[in-house]
């Protein structure tokens, strides 16, 4: 499932109406000189081969960073959902094109009860698993309780599952089934969007969960007391075996994990006779025979790699490397290339709620944290390192949303502002060595913070330098260290932190706020790093969560977003571009707003005479 190391932000069935989903529309030539719509860029075909251009049906991507697991429901990565595109199949899957929410292994959207409380699906005929048998309603049962199931590691899922009440499967028909929700909640449809589904038989060989109620996984007094076979289960189904050994890896997907080198590369191989074969959907292609993941973190050597052709396409490069690339005559004869905007922001996440002992209560001051704010020079950052593409945010949620609260202050960068701030609240450098201090709890504590950024692109050390010298300018001593992606995510969600520097991702539906800002996302080592929130703002994300009418749950919306600024968990910084390159030697290639930018199952070899799948 696609988004921000969580659930993909969609709604339901009358949602969807309310809201007025993006409609596709044409507007002026892109860099690529193709046709452009407001989700999606199509990219044409090769006018002609060029001598030196590769005929393999191997498609080489490049990417930054391995993901955390390829568990098909535990796990957090943008890159391990972006895999299990191609590995695992959905009831409902998100519509690149159009930014909607499409049929999936189901055969239409589900039916939906006026109480919006029951939703009936009936799924697509002869799909087959890998070892022959087909997905009946029952491998929907198993992963429903699976991933509501309290032993489940899967942390970043579990409260959409929580308001799954029960799945019904319909007695006289094994493809059809009913959800039944507790309450009404614009995520009761989206919940199953891109998230994979799972074989019951290889995932509970045993049958375990047969023996479990819904109510009983949903009983907060429940335990593994007493149930052995359940814990063995879960104990079983967490291990690294599923999410790291392609030996125990499977889906319904057309493509299976064929070797993973720990480090450097994933290969996915085409399965034969896949059920999807005969499709003319886009999404379940399989035009490529492999499909390769090459792990690159250093720009100049991703540079030389593009210009030797060595990739076919890529959505991670950096900023400043894409720009140098663009001035090269050889790489664009070669590739497509286009920055695309996207509903993501970058952003500094700031410990509220420090232990105390390994992170001293250095910013649990609303002041301290507002000053940090004014002492981050976005505009530098902005117009140095990305070379002026981005927009400035002040906001979790896009501007280019309705919901957005355009009453909201733009901080400036103003290091006497952030010492102002400082001063009041009680940070002065009393000892002149350049860093400010307090008596905090009778003890003299230096405002030294550590700065942890992800060592995945040259960019970000240099942004966490930026930041460095002017906080220091405002008496902040600011340590700037890297962290490769696995320790950085495990830093941020157990709140082993001071100050951390990320990005987070988003789509073109309306915001689930309880990912990011309830304070069970905090207490559940989730999204919410900070340790934002109390009762009142729970209570409002409820009510956002809860509300379908549109114009009472954007009312809602503002307070949360002046909620947020006034308390400042974060600094926001600027909204993200996705880089995308695909090289020119393929057919079908197309650039989207919503991740993951690209989909390289429908990349189709143009060279007369390569055999190709026949997926399409």
């Amino acid at each position: 499932m696609f988004k921000d190391q969580a659930v993909l932000k969609l709604l339901t069935l009358s949602s969807l109406l309310a809201f007025g989903l993006f409609s596709c529309k044409s507007s002026k030539k892109s860099e690529t000189d193709t046709i452009e719509t407001s989700t999606f860029v199509q990219l044409p075909g090769p006018e002609k081969w060029e001598k030196d251009w590769s005929t393999s049906n191997t498609v080489v991507i490049h990417i930054l960073a391995e993901p955390d697991n390829l568990h098909p429901t535990n796990g957090n990565s943008q890159t391990r959902a972006e895999i299990n595109l191609y590995t695992q199949m959905a009831l409902l899957q998100s519509d690149l094109r159009t930014g909607e929410m499409r049929a999936g292994l189901c055969k239409s959207l589900p039916q939906v009860s006026a109480d919006q409380l029951q939703l009936t699906f009936e799924l697509r005929d002869s799909i087959l698993w890998d070892n022959g048998s087909p997905l009946t309603a029952q491998d929907i049962v198993f992963t429903a309780k699976a991933s509501k199931c309290p032993f489940t590691d899967n942390p970043a899922a579990k409260p959409y599952f929580d308001n799954v009440k029960e799945v019904i499967a319909d007695p006289s028909n094994p493809l059809k089934f009913t959800v039944v929700m507790k309450k009404a909640y614009i995520q009761n449809v989206g919940i199953w969007s891109d998230y994979p589904i799972l074989q019951s038989a290889y995932f509970d060989s045993a049958q375990v969960f047969s023996k479990f109620t819904f109510s009983q996984l949903d009983d907060p007094a429940f335990s593994s007391a007493g149930h052995t076979d359940l814990q063995q289960w879960a104990t079983k189904f967490n291990s690294p075996e599923y999410g790291i050994d392609p030996k125990f890896m499977t889906g319904l997907g057309p493509y299976a994990i064929q070797s993973w080198e720990s480090g450097q590369a994933i290969t996915l191989v085409k399965k034969k006779n896949h059920w999807t074969r005969n499709s003319t959907n886009y999404w379940e292609a399989s035009y490529p025979e492999k499909i390769v993941f090459r792990v690159n973190r250093d720009g100049a050597s991703q540079k030389l790699e593009f210009k030797s052709q060595v990739y076919d396409g890529s959505s991670y490069l950096g900023t400043r490397t894409l720009f140098d690339l663009k001035e090269d005559s050889s790489f664009n004869r070669n590739y497509h290339s286009k920055f695309m905007d996207t509903y993501g922001f970058t952003y500094l996440a700031l410990n509220m709620k420090p232990d105390g002992v390994k992170h001293l209560p250095l910013l649990t001051d609303a002041k301290v944290r507002r000053a940090l704010a004014f002492a981050t020079p976005v505009d530098d950052i902005i117009r140095v390192v990305n070379r002026g593409i981005n927009k400035r945010v002040n906001s979790p949620v896009s501007q280019l949303k309705k919901a957005y609260a355009k009453d909201l202050e733009m901080i400036p960068y103003d290091t006497k502002k952030a010492g102002s701030l400082l001063d009041e609240a009680g940070w002065k450098d009393t000892d002149q060595d350049g860093v400010r201090d307090k008596i905090v709890n009778g003890k003299k504590l230096q405002l030294e913070i550590e700065l942890a950024y992800m060592a995945t692109q040259a960019e970000w050390k240099e942004m966490a330098l930026m930041i460095a010298e002017s906080m220091g300018k405002a008496g902040v001593k600011v340590n700037a260290v890297a962290y490769d992606f696995p320790n950085w995510l495990q830093k941020a969600q157990s709140h082993d932190f001071d100050m951390v520097m990320g990005a987070s991702n988003s789509s073109s539906m309306p915001d689930d706020y309880g990912q990011l800002w309830s304070t069970a996302a905090w207490k559940g080592n989730g999204p919410n790093y900070t340790g934002f929130g109390d009762a009142g703002t729970d209570a409002l994300i409820d009510s956002i969560s809860f509300t379908l009418d549109e114009t009472k749950r954007m009312e809602m919306e503002y307070r949360l977003q002046h909620r947020i600024a006034n308390d400042q968990p974060f600094v926001f910084m600027y909204g993200l571009v996705r880089r995308c390159v695909v090289h020119k030697r393929f057919n079908h290639a197309e650039f989207y707003a919503e991740r993951p930018g690209l989909m390289y199952n429908n990349l189709q070899v143009a060279a007369p005479g390569t055999t190709v799948g026949t997926a399409q």
